[in-house]
């Protein structure tokens, strides 16, 4: 059972890391600049028209922070139900969507600290600050104190916590915003 167990570990991990390796960035550009531009901007943070979706379009210069990069081939694959990002899988080949994912993931955003402040203090200190006017209420925990990281800390404010107060915010703020509140508790963390 054990040497079963092995082998199939071994087997997932080949698979899925396959094609990772073989992504040509370049080429994912040129796909991206096709048929992407349109919704999420040249740099990946939006466009006009992607703004007025929706929801909006997704800013993918934060994908880092929010997606795998298998949850990133997916939804270029799959699309996203209840959006208007759809499925590319009819229109671009396996190896168009690796590299197109792998273009994406050279996107970057800088945090900014002090906008991450604001949105804090607007946004979330009411339940997870010390001094959180309906702390106790909820019984949310001190953000600042959060044995998360970023990568976790993104995860919660996306997807929510199951059996709290903590519902889902992936369609009510910003990934820029969240990625800035993140990054402002990291700075301040006790």
């Amino acid at each position: 059972m054990r040497k079963f167990t092995l082998f199939i570990l071994a087997f997932f991990l080949v698979v899925g890391t396959y094609g990772i390796a073989s992504a040509d960035v370049h080429d994912g550009q040129r796909i991206f600049k096709r048929y992407c531009v349109k919704c999420h901007g040249a740099d990946g943070s939006v466009s006009k028209q992607g703004r007025g979706l929706n929801p909006p379009a997704r800013d993918l210069r934060t994908n880092r922070l929010f997606l795998a990069p298998a949850q990133l081939r997916s939804i270029i694959k799959y699309g996203l139900y209840g959006r208007e990002m759809k499925a590319w899988q009819g229109i671009l080949s396996d190896k168009d969507i690796i590299d197109v994912a792998a273009f994406v993931r050279t996107l970057t955003y800088e945090p900014s600290i002090e906008a991450g402040k604001k949105f804090y203090k607007g946004n979330c200190a009411a339940c997870h600050a010390s001094t959180g006017a309906v702390k106790k209420l909820f019984v949310a925990p001190d953000l600042d104190m959060s044995p998360l990281g970023r990568t976790g800390m993104a995860r919660v404010a996306r997807e929510g916590r199951h059996g709290t107060m903590m519902k889902p915010k992936r369609d009510m703020f910003k990934n820029a915003d969240l990625a800035d509140a993140i990054e402002y508790l990291q700075s301040i963390k006790k």
